[in-house]
């Protein structure tokens, strides 16, 4: 190495020292190293000895400590506060509502919920952690293996867990009760995702299309063996949204959205032997029917009787509430009364608003999928769940995310992290790669 390389990269190796993020060491090395080389040749030029060139390109560059100190701060890590505070809020308020639940049913065969409800949110918050720290560009690697796992788990629930309802959708590992129906809705859009957005972004032909809905119609028709018809639809709408965002294709989009609607509509009247089609019918003559009805009718009459301040911790809970585990809207509202329901859903709004600002900051288009999947899939299931807790939709098994119990907080906490992911890594993602796909739009726009 020449006197020249090894003065330039002394210079360059102590201001990567400052720089905490080693995504960008080598685009900072490439970056200010051509730029000293410009200098230096420039000097040369003007009649410079290549000794007195380089001394003034690194005077003019500056102490490297400072200029590392400078680029660390373009180029850290970020946390977005916004959503953390949102999560730690958010958790609180269910392990509160879990307490209180607990603590008021007389059913000792419901007291053990709580210490369950606490391993779910603790372990939640660990897979939270890894996701913050995991590379998220890493899943995109391993798509292809995701999928296939899931997808043949989802073959085999029917033959090795099946309840008295002939639902498929619940594992048992290391003693935690895992819903498979549920992870799959979380984790296949981004699988397909992720295989597909290179095809679907350079190009968009009607070979890459066929493959993307075959990709879904697999996991389609193996959530429909497990029956769980409720996973099965929020599937085919992120499978939707997911296609629209990155085909811009609308007139297609609004197709399938249309072809996957009359299908769900069709098994509805010609393949449902548990009557869903009634028991989503239910809204239209809850005075008339009783039975289909109780649930609705009665969370009517809690929201009604809460007033602004509600009826108390000690609200005696019997007959209906004791399914307060499904309805922790309804459980708020009663307990602490409208003024509580008001501020939760200013800030779910304020929640849900953060996740959407995420989108505009991110340069990776990777990183900008996952962000429209995992948003889209909260904002489903916030939107059902808050029209349930006012007693005038079908109730149906949507759980409150991050709020309700279940297992669902595992892969719920997990997307928050993968989220918070995304956005810690937003100025340490290579510039080559930013490079390259702005080249690949600007040849789409030219063929175009």
């Amino acid at each position: 190495m020449t006197n020249r390389h090894e003065r330039i990269q002394h210079y360059l190796d102590h201001m990567c020292v400052q720089v905490k993020a080693r995504e960008v060491h080598n685009d900072l090395r490439d970056e200010l190293g051509n730029h000293m080389e410009e200098m230096i040749l420039d000097k040369e030029q003007e009649g410079y000895t290549e000794e007195e060139a380089i001394t003034y390109a690194i005077e003019q560059m500056g102490d490297p400590s400072v200029v590392g100190k400078s680029m660390h701060r373009l180029h850290r890590h970020r946390t977005h506060w916004g959503l953390l505070v949102g999560i730690i809020a958010l958790a609180t308020l269910s392990l509160l509502l879990m307490w209180i639940f607990t603590t008021n049913v007389a059913d000792e065969k419901y007291q053990f919920l709580y210490r369950g409800h606490v391993v779910y949110t603790v372990i939640g918050v660990m897979m939270m952690l890894f996701f913050i720290y995991f590379d998220y560009r890493k899943l995109k690697k391993a798509a292809w293996w995701i999928y296939i796992l899931l997808n043949v788990m989802l073959w085999i629930s029917p033959m090795i867990t099946t309840d008295i309802y002939g639902n498929s959708r619940y594992w048992s590992l290391f003693g935690l009760t895992i819903d498979l129906t549920t992870a799959s809705v979380w984790i296949l859009p981004l699988a397909i995702g992720a295989i597909m957005l290179d095809k679907l972004r350079s190009n968009c032909n009607m070979q890459s299309i066929l493959t993307y809905f075959s990709m879904v119609i697999l996991p389609a028709v193996l959530l429909f063996q497990t029956l769980d018809w409720v996973r099965l639809f929020l599937f085919g709408i992120m499978c939707i949204v997911l296609f629209g965002w990155l085909t811009r294709k609308w007139l297609y989009t609004a197709l399938g959205a249309v072809i996957t609607g009359s299908i769900f509509v069709l098994l509805l009247f010609f393949a449902d032997q548990y009557g869903r089609l009634k028991r989503l019918s239910v809204v239209l003559n809850l005075q008339d029917d009783p039975y289909g009805g109780y649930s609705n009718n009665s969370i009517i009459e809690i929201i009604q009787s809460a007033g602004w301040w509600g009826n108390g911790i000690d609200t005696t809970f019997d007959r209906f509430k004791t399914s307060y585990l499904d309805y922790p809207g309804v459980l708020l509202i009663d307990v602490f009364g409208w003024s509580a329901g008001i501020l939760l859903l200013v800030g779910i709004i304020w929640f849900v608003a953060n996740m959407v600002k995420l989108l505009p900051r991110i340069r990776d288009d990777f990183g900008r999928m996952i962000i429209i999947s995992i948003t889209s899939m909260f904002a489903l299931q916030i939107i059902y769940s808050l029209a349930m807790t006012t007693g005038k939709a079908p109730i149906l098994s949507i759980v409150f995310p991050l709020i309700g119990y279940g297992n669902h907080l595992l892969f719920e906490y997990a997307m928050v992290g993968l989220l918070l992911g995304i956005y810690r890594r937003k100025d340490t993602i290579s510039k080559r790669n930013e490079k390259i796909r702005q080249k690949v739009d600007a040849d789409l726009l030219t063929n175009s």
